[in-house]
């Protein structure tokens, strides 16, 4: 039987080289998949502030406490305050601006930074020592309790819920938001720096820090 020339014969390595770098190709993304996959986060987004005519009931998250914010009260405080301060300076613009960072202005849990006045704002500084509400678990909170009785007395088609979230307490705030959604009352956040003063204007809306 005549013998085959060597150069008759199919030659596989080029072939065999090119499957295994496909194969090896195909197991680096495989892998690189499955990383990423294990990686991934489900989020549930939350609206920041937003307009609505829902009325909001402003809730700040500090120190992972609660602190209900009286803006109907403050303002009252505000507005009575700068009346003094307009009599005892007698209409003297100078004089306001002197008096109004002297003026001393207390609620339960804020003092008022009146030097904001004069752009339209007023400022709220957390009264020292003052503790807030800790809402430990969410399956433990009672109409009866502080955060719960905020919750029943809420009618969702008037009023929503705005948090203003320090950076040190996003897990008491994420507590409390669970317990809103519950109840299908609407909520809205506001992320502030531990050092930010909250400022609102005399119509009751929320000045950000630029």
């Amino acid at each position: 039987m005549p013998k085959r020339e060597r150069g008759d014969a199919v030659r596989l390595d080029s072939f065999l080289d090119i499957m295994t770098c496909l194969v090896g190709v195909l197991i680096l993304v495989i892998m690189l998949t499955g990383i990423d996959a294990a990686q991934i986060e489900v989020l549930i987004p939350t609206p920041l502030g937003h307009r609505t005519d829902l009325k909001p009931i402003y809730i700040e998250c500090r120190d992972g406490m609660l602190y209900r914010i009286p803006f109907e009260e403050l303002r009252n405080k505000v507005t009575e305050a700068l009346n003094e301060i307009s009599e005892e300076a007698g209409g003297d613009v100078a004089k306001i601006i002197q008096l109004l960072p002297e003026k001393r202005v207390k609620g339960e849990y804020y003092e008022l930074d009146l030097t904001y006045a004069l752009s339209g704002q007023f400022g709220l500084l957390p009264v020292p020592g003052k503790e807030g509400y800790r809402l430990t678990s969410v399956t433990q909170e009672t109409p009866q309790k502080w955060f719960g009785r905020i919750l029943a007395g809420i009618d969702p088609k008037k009023e929503m819920i705005t948090f203003l979230v320090r950076d040190d307490s996003y897990a008491v705030f994420k507590r409390a938001r669970a317990l809103a959604w519950q109840k299908k009352v609407e909520v809205a956040y506001e992320l502030l720096d531990r050092r930010d003063v909250i400022r609102f204007g005399f119509g009751g809306e929320l000045v950000l820090a630029q």
